[in-house]
């Protein structure tokens, strides 16, 4: 009876109706004080994604019949002609509106190329990894690729271990004030600029080495798993990445 009432309240009811009422909630106890505004943004976007997912149910029929994919995941901004870029926000150029951190809307061994920059980190470690990683691999045809590009944690702590600002600023451009060029954020210590890299505000929800990536593509099934660098790919298609993300960036391939 329960789930009659909520399908029922879904057709009724546009999407956006629900979203906006609950921000409202939300926003009205961050204004108030009575949750810090962290918690508050963290909990839209929770609320967001839940909606996402019951919206977009039906979305793997879509691509029942689909084979040798490019998929493009978390996106964003920088979705790619040809691909089928994901991302859980509608922008200019995203075709599969879906929050894929615990499912991906396609069959078995119907993708041949997976690509996601500076995404990866953004997922949790122990509750969302798991689950994504083995979308992955369950979607890639036998011999797919997958290619992850993250912030690479041992060049920072390595820069910050050399003292002074010389290193870390080839890492992750500052103006002379020392401010980050990317994100307009001042730094006044080495230190808020490495907490910053391991959280970005709220968003960044753990930090990689290549051990690490290496360990957790093996664990979730992947055949073989090499570091590689900007620009260079076993699959040419795959060579994509953003250069103002070089200079931080770790890249890392794993074969199904």
């Amino acid at each position: 009876m329960k789930q009659l009432v909520k399908r029922l309240l879904y057709k009724l009811i546009p999407l956006q109706t629900y979203v906006n009422y609950h921000h409202r909630i939300i926003n009205r106890f961050w204004q108030e004080q009575l949750i810090p505004q962290y918690a508050y943004l963290n909990s839209q976007y929770e609320i967001s994604a839940a909606l996402i997912k019951a919206k977009s149910k039906k979305l793997s029929q879509k691509y029942e019949n689909a084979k040798d994919l490019l998929v493009n995941v978390g996106a964003g901004p920088h979705a790619k002609a040809d691909w089928i870029n994901v991302d859980i926000s509608e922008a200019p150029g995203i075709n599969c509106v879906c929050d894929c951190r615990k499912s991906l809307p396609f069959p078995d061994n119907s993708v041949k190329g997976i690509f996601t920059e500076h995404f990866f980190e953004h997922i949790d470690y122990v509750e969302e990894v798991p689950l994504f990683l083995s979308e992955c691999y369950r979607v890639l045809k036998p011999g797919g690729i997958i290619r992850i590009i993250v912030p690479d944690i041992e060049k920072y702590l390595y820069a910050y271990c050399q003292g002074g600002w010389e290193e870390l600023s080839i890492i992750r451009p500052l103006d002379s004030d020392l401010t980050d060029f990317h994100f307009k954020f001042k730094y006044n210590t080495r230190m808020e600029l490495i907490n910053f890299v391991f959280r970005q505000h709220y968003e960044h929800k753990y930090a990689y080495d290549y051990e690490t990536l290496e360990f957790i593509l093996y664990k979730y099934g992947f055949s073989k798993v090499q570091r590689q660098a900007f620009g260079k790919s076993l699959m040419d298609e795959l060579s994509i990445d953003q250069q103002i993300r070089a200079s931080e960036s770790l890249y890392v391939e794993a074969i199904k």
